[in-house]
């Protein structure tokens, strides 16, 4: 069990790292932040359930899922630069952003599932 937390962290830690550098990239290339935050959740979203389908393993899955897609991810970010949207008065840019968010991480979800099913 303890050894699951250690993979997990691990993981986590890399998915993080991975994050601030598409972070950093965005930044660069003078994206919009929800832009940066929106590209690094539909790869998370393909990600996760790519793995999901194609790893059997318990600990590789837990490494792959929990730990790098869930340090990769960012909901609490998308959450916060919805709300800062919001409290600006950007009303139209929140809520394009808010879906745009939903639909595109699903499909990305979708795409996953269907890649790992046929590479399965």
């Amino acid at each position: 069990m303890l050894r699951n937390f250690f993979i997990v962290g691990l993981g986590g830690a890399l998915g993080s790292m991975m994050r601030y550098g598409v972070t950093l990239l965005g930044g660069y290339l003078s994206l919009f932040g929800p832009l940066s935050t929106l590209c690094v959740n539909s790869i998370g979203s393909f990600l996760i359930t790519l793995f999901a389908a194609l790893v059997s393993k318990e600990t590789t899955l837990l490494l792959l899922t929990v730990g790098f897609c869930g340090g990769f991810t960012t909901y609490s970010t998308f959450s916060s630069q919805s709300l800062q949207l919001i409290q600006a008065g950007k009303f139209q840019t929140a809520m394009v952003y808010i879906l745009a968010t939903l639909l595109v991480c699903l499909f990305f979800s979708w795409l996953g599932f269907m890649v790992g099913g046929r590479l399965k």
